[in-house]
């Protein structure tokens, strides 16, 4: 349920219409980028280096499945020189990013390698998050990190990169004028803001994004992905009160003794909100736990009959 909800949090669209959606969507960040020449225009401006014969993987194409937590909204690539590149868009503030970024690194070396290859064939990486937010809190545009030794500072030279892109750094004197500007169109991506701009990849780029901004396929999978978000949200809401409320009968009880086990586990298996509101009614009436059980037992034989105990 918790994996549900934070997932729904980080590709939240804010009830935009399709035609109105910036690539900091999410969605449209994976529609977009997922085109190989689209997916090179924004490494090329993000690294600031020739990117050649880029080759996006569709392991995890923008298909809408009943599970909203086999939906992957990043885009992954590879280059020339088989270098790999994962890439998302990140809207939200959450202290897992660093963990999340060493996930990604692991899923990028295990797919790199086929059974029986030598790691010297482990190409290098790139783990790119661009964020609307400062996710360190130090004011910085670019984040890079790479594995180094703690007593001199060399660097282990594995090959593995994970930047972190803030579109709200201070220090923006940092970046080239083409990579401000590509900022600047992640949160503003319509003709207004293009007309302000003269840098030819973002105008090319923009020709692709209106295109799809014109298909009524994606635009339904854009409807549907948004329904089963909301769907999936308003679910783990109910779970989560549902929990609550079953640890809140558990943490009255454990104050008022030890608990038999069949007990706690008849209370841990209910997912009715009516009837755990009654048990936790009778749990703060209860002097002691013999007493709760007793109401409990009555309850259950004559309401309910949900577990013989």
């Amino acid at each position: 349920m918790k994996g549900n909800f934070l997932f729904c949090r980080r590709c939240l669209l804010i009830n935009k219409d399709f035609k109105d959606l910036n690539l900091n969507s999410s969605f449209l960040f994976a529609a977009v980028f997922e085109n190989p020449d689209n997916c090179r225009i924004m490494l090329e401006l993000l690294l600031g280096k020739h990117i050649d014969n880029l080759s996006v993987k569709s392991e995890h194409p923008l298909l809408i499945s009943t599970d909203v937590k086999c939906i992957r909204l990043d885009v992954h690539a590879t280059d020339s020189y088989d270098v790999n590149y994962d890439i998302e868009a990140q809207n939200f503030y959450e202290d897992d990013l660093a963990k999340r970024s060493r996930y990604y690194q692991a899923e990028l070396d295990v797919a790199s390698l086929k059974p029986g290859d030598s790691y010297d064939k482990l190409g290098d990486s790139f783990i790119i998050f661009i964020c609307t937010f400062d996710p360190f809190g130090r004011g910085l545009c670019r984040y890079t990190y790479e594995a180094s030794c703690s007593e001199d500072g060399e660097k282990l030279g594995d090959g593995a990169k994970r930047i972190f892109f803030n579109t709200k750094g201070k220090d923006v004197e940092s970046l080239s004028a083409e990579l401000r500007e590509f900022f600047g169109y992640f949160e503003n991506t319509n003709d207004a803001y293009v007309s302000t701009v003269n840098n030819p990849l973002i105008h090319k780029l923009h020709k692709e994004v209106t295109k799809l901004k014109k298909s009524r396929e994606l635009e339904a999978g854009y409807m549907k992905f948004e329904e089963l978000l909301n769907r999936t949200s308003e679910k783990a809401k109910r779970e989560g009160k549902i929990e609550g409320k079953i640890e809140d009968i558990l943490r009255i009880l454990c104050r008022l003794g030890d608990i038999p086990e069949d007990v706690t586990c008849s209370i841990k298996h209910e997912n009715n909100s009516e009837i755990l509101d009654k048990w936790f009614d009778i749990a703060i009436e209860s002097k002691n736990v013999d007493e709760f059980i007793k109401k409990f037992k009555s309850l259950n034989s004559k309401d309910y009959g949900a577990y013989k105990l």
